[in-house]
């Protein structure tokens, strides 16, 4: 029906247009010469306005049926079919000038040039935002109920675009009109787009006596629990800073669209400080710890404090503060470099590292691969330990995979230690048995003593074995 109506109505004129101007029924012939070229003239017009109308129509019908199958759900097919009736019904009227009234068109282009210059200077911010809104429409930056942050901080959802404007409807019930121009000139953010759900951070500072494993499960077990989460993307817990009141754990989750995200974040919120009271876990306050001291020279201390850092690991806890201070004094650390070899399997060892800084590469030789990399070592954690207190050989080649700083205890500096405090021996072996028994390579160290190992047990074992390797009698 919308291309019906105009296809008849151009039918009708131009046969009607066409009559008059060949004259075919002699009517025109004995009219007078006025009314014959007022007819004519307004035939003419008529048949270009109806040529111009269907194109427009045509146009309309097109456009519509492809928006239909796009689903799109923005003012896009009516901004293209008036964009198109302009420019088509613009060109009828040239046409109009330059077939019915006989005017050149390079006049009247030049005469349209110098009106349109003025016209523009005087619209010249409605042109922009005119054009402006026909980019937002093309480009699908924004659509209709798309949820938009503008610049200003303001957030509200896009409820219509039109020629100019884009009306926003905020949260509180406030309806904006934001110009065209205004929001294709600046950076905008759309929260609805290219997906309807979006991220959510909330923060929530923790003291740094608690374990952050421990915070960190109970802060993702409360973003599951509340109701509202998308399961996928999967909530994540990130740290955002060590403050000076505590460390900033920010719970990361999704939620499927912009204006439910305050209730949901109220109930993660409300989930996890009751799970953190359940857990006996309260937020940080904040805090600052003031202790006055005289100044002193101020130097850049490369010394390291080797004590206090024996005294975290477990495999130091049964040596008493005395003989920690007299490892940290006889032991030797060492500086080492990128990919430098720290020890090699199958090598005879007497001695056992601790590592202090860096990052180091275990691996472990592979008739197939050549060597396969077993795992990693990081600050706290010892090895060589075997080789020194039993006399093994090296289990595994260790290569330091950054600059790292390791402390050496050596069989000498080890050796007065266990003299005086035989219980530590006992605590030693006990700890070592721990390790041992994730590690298969402890049972093909010495295969003709496997038969012992069975019946003793590898904690009895290795305590027979470490009193033997320093000359010691066996403490049953």
């Amino acid at each position: 029906m919308r291309v019906l109506i105009p296809l008849v109505t151009f039918a009708v004129v131009f046969i009607l247009y066409w009559m008059v101007r060949h004259d075919t029924a002699g009517l025109m012939s004995s009219a007078p010469p006025a009314m014959r070229d007022y007819a004519g003239i307004a035939l003419g017009i008529g048949f270009w306005l109806a040529a111009a109308w269907v194109a427009t129509s045509v146009l309309a019908v097109t456009i519509l049926q492809f928006a239909r199958r796009r689903r799109t759900q923005n003012k896009l097919p009516k901004f293209l079919i008036d964009v198109g009736a302009i420019v088509i019904f613009f060109c009828a009227f040239l046409v109009i000038l330059s077939q019915v009234f006989n005017y050149t068109l390079s006049g009247v282009l030049a005469t349209s040039g110098v009106l349109a210059a003025v016209i523009g200077f005087a619209v010249q911010r409605t042109i922009a935002d005119i054009i402006a809104g026909v980019s937002l429409n093309l480009e699908q930056s924004v659509k209709i109920g798309d949820w938009i942050e503008l610049p200003t901080g303001l957030v509200g959802q896009a409820v219509e675009i039109t020629w100019r404007t884009t009306h926003l409807y905020t949260r509180d019930g406030r309806l904006i009109i934001v110009p065209n121009s205004v929001l294709i000139g600046e950076r905008f953010a759309n929260f609805s787009a290219p997906q309807r759900y979006f991220r959510v951070a909330r923060g929530i500072s923790i003291d740094y006596t608690v374990p952050p494993e421990r915070v960190v499960g109970i802060l993702d077990s409360a973003m599951k629990a509340a109701p509202g989460v998308l399961e996928q993307p999967e909530p994540i817990v990130y740290i955002d800073e060590c403050g000076d009141s505590g460390i900033v754990y920010s719970m990361n989750y999704w939620v499927a669209d912009y204006p439910e995200s305050f209730v949901i974040s109220r109930r993660v919120v409300e989930t996890a400080l009751t799970f953190l009271d359940r857990a006996g876990i309260s937020s940080a306050y904040p805090r600052r710890d003031v202790t006055v001291l005289e100044s002193g020279p101020r130097h850049i201390d490369h010394a390291i404090d080797v004590a206090p850092l024996l005294a975290r690991i477990a495999f130091f806890r049964s040596f008493n503060p005395a003989s920690l201070e007299r490892l940290a004094r006889d032991g030797k650390v060492r500086e080492l470099p990128l990919d430098a070899v720290v020890v090699r399997e199958g090598e005879t060892g007497a001695s056992l590292f601790v590592v202090i800084a860096g990052l180091l590469n275990v691996s472990k030789a592979d008739e197939r691969a050549g060597q396969r990399s077993v795992g990693r070592l990081v600050p706290g954690d010892i090895f060589g330990e075997m080789s020194l207190l039993t006399g093994a050989p090296r289990t595994a080649t260790v290569t330091s995979a950054a600059p790292a700083i390791l402390f050496e205890i050596g069989r000498d500096q080890l050796e007065p230690i266990l003299a005086g405090h035989p219980e530590s021996i006992v605590a030693l072996s006990e700890l070592m048995a721990q390790r041992a028994a994730i590690n298969e390579s402890i049972l093909a160290l010495w295969p003709q003593e496997s038969r012992a190992l069975a019946t003793m047990g590898v904690a009895a074992f290795l305590r027979e074995r470490i009193n033997r390797f320093f000359g010691r009698a066996t403490a049953r």
